[in-house]
Parts: structure tokens; C-alpha cells; sequence
């Protein structure tokens, strides 16, 4: 509540710093204005009959592009609060997040729960009408009954946690992660990206995915391999046809 509360505070702050230095520039741009500061020196000049000369105006300006510095200095210290503000925000938006998802897990395992036992209740329930159906004085049938509806019910309960929490779900989990990181990899080093495209719009020939690689580590990125060659492969090629020519890039490409 803190961190919500101050960061207008901040903020304000921020453009009263930015409308100071504003006006400091605008005064360091002409000559004249910083001149027309001197109040008593051109007070003196004035009862003496005389002209004050343009060149006085650099102590001013030396005063001026102090204050300018100080300004600058306080929009970084005040970038910097507000950078941690946001974190401190996030931060506390991903636990509540967090104690959110727990509570929703918690719910969806009770309720999973609370399946599996209305089954058994269920089946209870069935055999508790006062009808006749030739199982009554039948041996073992209690038995069977009680012990299926819990196996049944355990199931349930089983395949609903190994879909939630199993190898499976483990499996899509990491298989998006990964995804994601190939992607913040591959968009990571713009500079050999922009470099990899100017070459391949300088070509006249189609490129496939080999001189797509070939272009790419000619740009010595940073963090690019080849399966982030391979995301941007498949991203570019519109027409699924393994190569990137100029058609991928007209705007009939991104139709359908």
C-alpha cells in the first residue's frame, strides 16, 4: 500500500524535475535571457548610461549548467526509486499471485475430493432405495460395492493429481519454459538480427534454412544458437515452403 501510494508522489516529482531542467535549457539556448538576469548589474549599467556587454552572460551560464547537472542528477536518483518501486510492486503482485494460485489449487483438490466421495454416496445411495434387486441376501456383495466405490474413487482422485502434478504436466511445464527462453534468446541481440536482415534483403536468391544459419552466425550474436535459428526460421516463413524469400515479406503473406 506504501509503494502504490508513493509512486504518484514519484511521479509528480519527476515532471516538476523534468520541467525545471526544461526551462534551464531553454534559458542556456539564448544569450540574451541569461543576460537579462543580471538585475543589478544592468540596474548599474542603466544609471550609468552603458550597455552591459553579451560576454557577462557566462557566469550565469555557468550557473545555470550547474543547476542542469544537479537536475540530471536528480532525474537519475528519481528513475532509479521509481525502477524499485516497480519491482517492489511486482514483487508483491507475484506473491499475491502465488497465495492466489495456491488457494485455487486447493480448491480444485477438494473439489476432486468431493467427487470421489459423492461416487461412493452415489452408489450408496443406489442400494439404500427400499427396492428389490435380488441382491440383498446375496453374500460378499457389501463387500464388492464398498470396496469398488473406493477404488473407483481413489482413481479418480489418482488420475486427477497425475494429471495435475505428473510427468506429463511436468513435461508441458518445462516444454514452455523452454520455448520461451528460445524465444527471449532469439529477440535478445537485436543488432545481429537487424545486421542478418539487411543481408537477406540484399539477396536475390530464395534462402533456406542453411544460409538463414549462415547469415545469422555471420553477425557473431551473443546468444543465438541453432535453435533460436531454427524459431526464427519458422517464424519468418510465412508460406511453410523451408525457404524465405521476399514473397514471406509482402503483406498478402499474412493473410489466412
Amino acid at each position: 500500500q506504501m509503494t502504490k501510494s508513493l509512486y504518484p508522489h514519484i511521479l509528480c516529482l519527476e515532471m516538476n524535475v523534468k520541467g525545471a531542467l526544461h526551462c534551464i535549457t531553454d534559458l542556456l539556448e539564448n544569450d540574451e535571457d541569461m543576460l537579462d538576469l543580471l538585475l543589478t548589474e544592468k540596474a548599474i549599467a542603466k544609471s550609468e548610461n552603458r550597455t552591459l556587454p553579451l560576454k557577462k552572460h557566462e557566469g550565469v551560464e555557468m550557473l545555470l549548467e550547474e543547476y542542469a547537472r544537479q537536475l540530471n542528477s536528480t532525474l537519475l536518483e528519481i528513475d532509479y526509486m521509481l525502477q524499485r518501486v516497480q519491482s517492489k510492486q511486482d514483487m508483491v503482485a507475484l506473491s499475491l499471485d502465488a497465495y492466489r494460485n495456491r488457494m485455487i489449487r486447493m480448491n480444485l483438490y477438494l473439489t476432486v475430493g468431493g467427487i470421489s466421495l459423492a461416487f461412493g454416496t452415489a452408489v450408496a445411495g443406489f442400494f439404500g432405495m427400499n427396492v428389490v434387486n435380488g441382491l440383498e441376501d446375496a453374500e460378499g456383495v457389501f463387500e464388492m460395492v464398498v470396496l469398488g466405490s473406493c477404488l473407483f474413487g481413489g482413481g479418480f482422485v489418482g488420475a486427477c493429481y497425475s494429471y495435475l502434478n505428473g510427468a506429463r504436466a511436468q513435461r508441458r511445464t518445462l516444454a514452455h519454459l523452454s520455448q520461451i527462453e528460445v524465444m527471449n534468446r532469439a529477440l535478445g541481440d537485436m543488432s545481429a538480427l537487424d545486421y542478418s536482415f539487411e543481408l537477406m534483403l540484399n539477396e536475390k536468391d530464395p534462402l533456406t534454412r542453411e544460409k538463414f544459419r549462415e547469415k545469422i552466425l555471420a553477425s557473431e550474436p551473443d546468444c543465438i544458437r541453432d535453435t533460436e535459428v531454427d524459431f526464427l526460421f519458422d517464424l519468418l516463413d510465412y508460406s511453410d515452403n523451408d525457404v524465405i524469400d521476399k514473397d514471406d515479406f509482402q503483406p498478402s503473406a499474412y493473410k489466412g
